[in-house]
């Protein structure tokens, strides 16, 4: 596998997977959060910060893609610098959800993470040989 169809196939999929993601986390979080509160689930006093939260928690996702996204250039011409944030990215996403399902069984769609850092990770620490370039 070369660096082209290392970025072309795993890293760009997986950037533009954690803005989308990122941006409908904010959202539906937000929307969900407000009508909890309306209805009382959630103690008004607390309602604030724990929109705030959810807000940001989807903002800092979004973020991580941008990050990818800005490393494109590095990964194109085998950065070792942009592989090694590339690669840590996918490894905390992968972390993330290999928790977040053993913490919530019940919820297997918390796997997409564990996925999107394989799919990130994965390539990068497999060819990592062909990356050389400093």
């Amino acid at each position: 596998m070369n660096r082209k169809t290392i970025t072309t196939w795993c890293a760009i999929p997986s950037a533009l997977f954690l803005l989308l993601i990122g941006f409908v986390h904010s959202m539906v979080n937000f929307f969900g959060l407000r009508r909890a509160l309306a209805r009382g689930d959630i103690a008004a006093r607390l309602g604030d910060s724990v929109l705030f939260n959810a807000v940001f928690s989807g903002l800092f996702i979004s973020l991580l893609g941008l990050v990818v996204l800005l490393l494109l250039p590095g990964l194109r011409v085998g950065s070792r610098q942009a592989c090694r944030v590339a690669a840590a990215i996918g490894i905390v996403l992968g972390l993330l959800g290999v928790v977040g399902y053993i913490r919530v069984p019940t919820k297997p769609l918390i796997l997409i993470s564990l996925f999107l850092g394989i799919l990130l990770a994965a390539p990068i620490l497999i060819w990592r040989r062909e990356l050389t370039n400093p």
